[in-house]
């Protein structure tokens, strides 16, 4: 599994739920500012009105951004995939948290966990989240001190101030500099302190115990894969083992062997794209019936020499024996494969084998079965193995020319062979031909 794209790809959802919070906080703004217009909530109107203009215009403006980058121009590169995009998601975060410090005065310092529970989807960047940490802390001390010298935000205070004004003002800052401050800092400051670090600290830990958990997934996916990969070397190994065995007893079938394997590569890759087959054909069917063709002439172990490897026609009675190939194919492959864990490839290995033969109007062998009751993996190979058999030289034959070989496949369609695949075969036999003369 590629640790690049997880981080790229949890890098793109966190900016996506983080935009997703701030475009909610802006709607509750909304909300917050008709209660406020309507005096359910008693606090003063322009301030109000300054404060959460300011959320809801940093809240939307992320999430316009986004529509219009990705969504109505379609650039390629996703405004969720900058990197910078969290540090401004983290700004307008601190914006919009302090504009309702402001507003509310200092009861809603708690807001100041938003900005750490946020900074928590970017779990890879621990800077990010120390920083996030150390300026929330800070801004706990300031803004309760703030509330105490100012209180509300005081348009006033951009004017000069009338004589009342001033008092109240030097009031405010008399009692800041009092003993009165000390009191503040134990009994408002410092819980608050505390609370908001635990809330972070405690967020950060499920955080990280929920990223040690991907990690350990990551870990246990990849040390699956790696034994996947090693049972399906040890499976090709075997195949390749067993084909080597029969090569070196008929070096003709053992170039038949890889011939037969490329020629069912060609049918296989062309079928999946058919609706036919496309539901039917996944990518380990695929793959199982394309890596079991080596194994279709396997029962040729349990063949005589004297008849496998005989110069003219086979008899009656041989020919017999050479069907049994099939069944004993069928057999050597359920007993040499049976302690494999992938028992499709073993069940697919063991049509190839057995069914190879069989023709389409159920005049063929070893059991004389017709039409869809031969499994597909079988109809494909007898097309491969037809036509290798038809253009290749044989110990009692002469290799026919290709063309006349493909009009002989062709002319079989619904006697010798399924249709479907004889209408595949027509559209890739340029293939086949190369892979004949190449041979």
């Amino acid at each position: 599994m590629d640790k690049n794209y997880i981080y790229k790809y949890s890098l793109k959802k966190a900016n996506f739920f983080n935009m997703y919070c701030l475009f909610i906080m802006a709607i509750l703004a909304v909300i917050a500012l008709i209660f406020i217009e309507l005096r359910i909530f008693p606090t003063d109107l322009d301030n109000a009105r300054f404060c959460m203009g300011e959320v809801i215009i940093f809240g939307i403006a992320p999430f316009m951004i986004y529509l219009i980058h990705d969504k109505i121009l379609k650039r390629d590169n996703s405004v969720l995939e900058m990197p910078f995009l969290k540090w401004i998601i983290l700004v307008i975060t601190y914006e919009n948290i302090c504009s309702m410090i402001i507003l509310f005065s200092f009861h809603a310092t708690l807001l100041l966990v938003i900005p750490t529970l946020i900074s928590v989807q970017y779990k890879n960047d621990k800077f990010l989240s120390i920083i996030t940490i150390v300026i929330s802390l800070i801004l706990v001390i300031i803004t309760t001190y703030g509330s105490l010298l100012f209180g509300e935000y005081d348009a006033n205070l951009l004017k000069p101030l009338t004589k009342a004004e001033a008092e109240s003002f030097q009031a405010r800052l008399d009692l800041f500099l009092s003993v009165r401050s000390f009191e503040i800092l134990y009994h408002h400051i410092l819980p608050k302190l505390l609370c908001v670090l635990m809330i972070d600290v405690i967020s950060l830990m499920i955080s990280r115990r929920y990223d040690d958990m991907i990690s350990l997934q990551i870990k246990l996916s990849d040390e699956v894969q790696k034994e996947n990969v090693s049972k399906v070397n040890m499976q090709n190994a075997v195949i390749e083992h067993l084909a080597d065995i029969i090569e070196s007893r008929d070096i003709e079938t053992g170039e038949h062997i890889k011939r037969t394997k490329i020629y069912v590569s060609i049918l296989v890759n062309k079928m999946k794209d058919m609706d036919k087959y496309k539901d039917i054909l996944t990518p380990k069917l695929q793959e199982d019936i394309i890596n079991s063709a080596p194994l279709h002439d396997i029962g040729k172990i349990a063949v005589s020499d004297l008849i496998l490897c005989k110069p003219g026609k086979l008899t009656d009675e041989e020919y017999d024996k050479m069907k049994i190939h099939t069944v004993k194919g069928g057999e050597i492959i359920k007993k040499i494969l049976a302690e494999f864990d992938d028992k499709s490839f073993l069940n697919t290995a063991y049509d190839v084998a057995i069914s190879h033969h069989e023709k389409w109007n159920g005049l063929g062998y070893p059991y004389g079965i017709k039409g869809e009751e031969i499994p597909l993996a079988g109809r494909i190979m007898a097309v491969a193995d037809v036509f290798d058999a038809l253009v290749a030289k044989r110990v009692y034959k002469q290799p026919m020319p290709i063309d006349k070989a493909v009009s002989i496949i062709i002319g079989d369609a619904g006697t010798h062979f399924d249709p479907d695949i004889i209408e595949v075969f027509k559209e890739v036999v340029d293939d086949f031909k190369k892979v004949a003369l190449d041979e």
